[in-house]
Parts: structure tokens; C-alpha cells; sequence
């Protein structure tokens, strides 16, 4: 089996610096602590984040959270393979490429029905679809939005390489990005739904060009490692229902959670308006379940995709997806009620009124 040495690292540096611990209001009640890697731990893009954390849901749930930086070279998979991490967020890509690798990984919880990573471009470039995408430079966000591009390519039957397009990271700086764009050095950018508010919230109009059948993918999956699933089950339960109830949090009061959202990453609401715009964005396209349970599995899509990570040599074979999909928890995660999330969020609201958009 071809070795992706980028999911084999055997060591770790401390990788707490900079860290989120969302346990401090309630350190005196008994909660179980747990370390975590979300996509992104500085954008309201990842709302349901913020929203277990203002609204109650993880300390009401019995976890205290610490959220871990999402900048990091380090292998996501490293951090549950050496304990660091409990849980991480990973993409489709990052799943199934450890999976081909034999690495005991268990998605348990898929939080993104919806693939949140597209390929971007200014609002008035003659460019109106990936074929048209010709002698030109596409900027990445991360070296991990190559195989978007490159999945995005096929789609349309096409490679770089017959395109003649080359790539190269930019960054995910809002403002490095958008100049990018504005002077021309890149004719598109490929990254997520974040990268895309950083863009326009620096003032650089942009759309999204990816055709509709690339975003059929589970996009980000809460994982574990599988040989420590029992000992750690009571906490990773209590985490995934604060989280699902958060992510229920955005459609029952898409403002109030923009509100929370605000307090947490107030720079992404220097314009109100993107900064509303990107939660509303997650709550109903990137993030709205699209399944009966939150989180709930399915087997059928990520059977479905991985054609095309076989054709592109990203995964040496297709994978049976019981080998790396656990839906032992989504029980758990889905046990709670609306009045819950309500009464979390009116609780909030309350406190303080003058955090409140209206």
C-alpha cells in the first residue's frame, strides 16, 4: 500500500499554545475535560463552536472543551494518534486517506452535509465556470484545497495539467487573499466558506464557480481513534450533544447566534452585514442537516465518493465504509429537546441585551 507520510507522524510538540478552553464557567462542577481540533477555531463560519460555549450547551452536557489550534503542520490524525486530541474535525480527503493507510480511525458525527470548500472568483471575471479556467494560477487556501481543485477538475472532465493551471498557497489571510484576486495574480481561489467571508469582508466581491455535484460530500466529520472509543465514550458523547444542539442553535435563532458568534470573533463583524452573511451561509447551506439525526452517517455517499479519489491515486482502493464509520453515538448525540436550546439561548439573550444584533 502506498505510504502518505503526511498521516504517519509519530511525534508530537506541545501543541496546546494558543489553545480555547471553554470549561472555565463551570470548573467547579465535575466536568470531564476533552481536547479537541475543529477546522477553524477563529471564524464564525464554524458556528455550532461558539454557540456550545456562550449558550451552555457543552458545560450543561458535562464537558469542559478545550479547543486546540486549527493552524498547525501537524497532522490532524497525529493528534489522535498519540492522545493529544480526543476528537478532530477532518475532511473527506483526510478520512479515507487514513483509512487507506490502515489507521484506526472512527468518524462518529458528520457535521458538514455539505462540503464547505469551493473555487472562488472576483464577481465580474469574464471566467463563468471551471472550463474556463485556462492559462492561469489558481491561489489555495492550504495545501489541503489542491485535491478540491483537483476533484472540482475532473468533475468537468479536465485535469490541471491539460488546463495549463498552475497553484499556489496564498494563505487564508482576508486581506492577502483579496489582493490576490483584485491585482490578478490569481484568477481564482480555492478554499472553504471562511476564506470566502475573509474575501468579501476585505472588500472583493467574488462567485463561486464550483458545480453543485463536487458539494455531494460529507465535507467535515467529527473522528476519533478507534482503539480508545470506550474509555472516552461518556465524554464524546457529552460533547457531540452540546454540539448538536448548537448546530440546532443557528436555525432556531440565526441573529442570536450571529449575537454569540460576535462576542467570540468580533473582527469578522467589522461589516455587519458579511459578518451575517457568513452565519447565515452555515446555518442553512454549509451546515443545515440534511439528514433526520444530527451528525447521522452515510454509508451510501461515502461509497459514492471515492471513485474519484481512486481514479486521482489519493486512495489506492475503494474503501467498505464500516472499516472507518461508528453511528454508535449519534443516539446519544440527539438527546435533548428544542425547549433545551431554547431555554440555553433565552438564558443568554437575557444576560445580556446589549450584545444582542437585532
Amino acid at each position: 500500500m502506498r505510504e502518505h507520510s503526511h498521516f504517519m507522524v509519530k511525534t508530537l510538540l506541545g501543541a496546546t499554545a494558543g489553545a480555547l478552553a471553554f470549561g472555565a464557567v463551570a470548573q467547579a462542577q465535575d466536568l470531564q475535560p476533552i481536547n479537541v481540533i475543529s477546522p477553524n477555531d477563529s471564524t464564525c463560519g464554524v458556528y455550532p463552536q461558539w454557540n456550545a460555549n456562550v449558550f451552555g450547551f457543552w458545560a450543561d452536557s458535562g464537558v469542559d472543551v478545550t479547543i486546540l489550534p486549527s493552524e498547525t503542520t501537524v497532522p490532524y490524525v497525529a493528534f489522535l494518534q498519540n492522545g493529544d486530541a480526543t476528537l478532530v474535525m477532518l475532511d473527506s480527503a483526510q478520512v479515507l486517506q487514513a483509512a487507506d493507510n490502515d489507521l484506526p480511525i472512527a468518524v462518529l458525527y458528520e457535521a458538514y452535509n455539505f462540503a464547505p470548500e469551493g473555487i472562488y472568483v472576483v464577481s465580474d471575471s469574464p471566467i463563468q465556470g471551471l472550463t474556463d479556467l485556462q492559462d492561469v494560477t489558481i491561489g489555495l487556501a492550504s495545501d489541503r484545497d489542491l485535491i478540491t481543485t483537483i476533484i472540482a477538475m475532473d468533475s468537468v472532465r479536465t485535469t490541471l495539467d491539460d488546463n495549463n493551471i498552475t497553484s499556489v498557497v496564498v494563505g487564508d489571510s482576508g486581506p492577502v487573499m483579496a489582493t490576490a484576486l483584485r491585482d490578478g495574480t490569481i484568477a481564482a481561489f480555492a478554499g472553504s466558506n471562511a476564506d470566502f467571508a475573509g474575501i468579501q469582508a476585505a472588500g472583493v466581491s467574488i462567485r463561486d464557480i464550483t458545480p453543485p455535484e463536487v458539494s455531494r460530500n460529507p465535507g467535515n466529520s467529527w473522528t476519533a481513534w478507534a482503539p480508545t472509543l470506550e474509555e472516552n465514550r461518556e465524554k464524546i458523547e457529552g460533547f457531540l450533544r452540546g454540539w448538536a444542539m448548537a448546530q440546532h442553535g443557528g436555525v432556531v435563532d440565526t441573529k442570536l447566534t450571529a449575537s454569540a458568534c460576535r462576542t467570540q470573533v468580533p473582527e469578522e463583524f467589522e461589516n455587519l452585514e458579511t459578518g451575517l452573511g457568513l452565519v447565515t451561509q452555515n446555518v442553512y447551506v454549509q451546515q443545515l442537516r440534511r439528514t433526520k439525526d444530527y451528525g447521522e452517517l452515510q454509508p451510501d455517499v461515502w461509497q459514492f465518493i471515492q471513485g474519484t479519489y481512486v481514479k486521482l491515486d489519493e486512495i489506492s482502493q475503494e474503501i467498505p465504509p464500516d472499516n472507518f464509520l461508528d453511528a454508535s453515538f449519534i443516539e446519544a448525540a440527539n438527546s435533548w429537546t428544542l425547549e433545551q436550546v431554547k431555554d440555553g439561548m433565552a438564558k443568554w439573550k437575557a444576560e445580556n441585551p446589549d450584545q444582542v444584533i437585532n
